[in-house]
């Protein structure tokens, strides 16, 4: 199941760089029930708008598991960033498997993909996937701080 953040609803304000080599940083957030994180769930959580490539990701998130079960991927989703269709997929090119939701906490990629995601002329979505669903779900707060620059 597809989840969306306000902004993929189109309720949060997108920033776009004013000039070339202008960096901008925004943290997008998304608000989870327990009842969310069932595996190969989606939650649409940022933009990469059209003609940007990015710099930097800060993932963050509260305790979502009172086990130690949890993984999370994060990647480009399929389609264009809003759209409302279920079957599209996320892959994991900005982080492949990892645990910060288990206990809380800050991510970072570790992969070289994450840093060579070229431009696109059409928006697209950032999404953070339930790799393994939690042994112990509980509600909290996920969150991306994404950085980009016009390409």
């Amino acid at each position: 199941m597809i989840i969306q953040s306000s902004a993929a609803k189109g309720i949060d304000n997108i920033p776009f760089p004013a000039s070339a080599g202008e960096v901008v940083a925004k943290r997008y957030s998304i608000a989870v029930t327990a009842a969310m994180l069932v595996a190969n769930n989606i939650f649409e959580i940022a933009p990469l708008p059209a003609g940007c490539v990015p710099r930097e990701f800060i993932l963050d998130t509260d305790d979502l598991d009172t086990g130690t079960a949890l993984t999370f991927d994060v990647g480009l989703m399929s389609g264009e960033f809003g759209d409302r269709d279920q079957a599209r997929t996320c892959d994991d090119i900005i982080l492949d498997g990892t645990n910060v939701g288990q206990a809380g906490g800050v991510a970072r990629p570790t992969l070289k993909s994450a840093y060579r995601i070229g431009q696109s002329t059409q928006n697209r979505s950032i999404g953070v996937k339930v790799a393994t669903a939690p042994a112990g779900a509980q509600g909290g707060t996920i969150g991306l701080t994404v950085f980009y620059v016009a390409g």
